[in-house]
């Protein structure tokens, strides 16, 4: 399985993009080795699509590591706003998460901005992993730290850099579900 290193001028931290087939069966796994044995919570973020067709998946890794809560958002860019920010820092805040915990994104770059986001800003910053499921969230919007929400004036108007402690592309979310034509 090919792992790229990502290294970040003028710092010191870097994390792991991990590439390959079935990496949402050791997702807790290598979650836990990217954050850490103090971590005790985990809260995965995404939507309703990407639940129904990773979450089992997802869900059953993480909880062999983490007790876990999981928080669906809507679908598409309107939900990258203000209004879902302050739903996601809510329930990270319900969920009893503390500063040696982390947030997990699990979906396109939507579910990865706003949970990047939301982890950047709650208790000044929790660890946050990427594990993008569409083509471009996993070349573009997961690798570089870039999060973020919208305003109605643009895209990306409100945000921070919040790099990731690791990257999980697991290819098989690429392929076709069986049901589709």
């Amino acid at each position: 399985m090919p792992e790229l290193t990502m290294r970040l001028a003028g710092r010191p931290q870097s994390y792991a993009i991990k590439i390959g087939n079935r990496l949402l069966d050791t997702l807790g796994r290598d979650v836990r080795l990217a954050v850490g044995p103090r971590a005790r919570r985990a809260a995965l973020i995404t939507n309703r699509t990407v639940f129904e067709l990773y979450g089992d998946r997802a869900t059953r890794s993480l909880k062999r590591e983490f007790s876990l809560n999981c928080w669906l958002i809507g679908d598409g860019e309107r939900h990258k706003s203000f209004r879902t920010l302050e739903r996601a820092t809510q329930f990270l805040s319900d969920a009893g998460l503390e500063r040696s915990d982390v947030v997990i994104a699990l979906g396109g770059g939507v579910v990865g901005d706003l949970a990047g986001f939301a982890a950047s800003i709650y208790l000044r910053g929790l660890a946050f992993v990427q594990v993008p499921t569409t083509l471009l969230a996993q070349i573009d919007s997961s690798v570089g730290g870039k999060t973020g929400i919208n305003l109605p004036s643009g895209k990306n108007r409100v945000g921070a850099f919040h790099q990731p402690r690791l990257v999980i592309v697991d290819v098989d979310t690429l392929r076709p579900c069986p049901h589709a034509n």
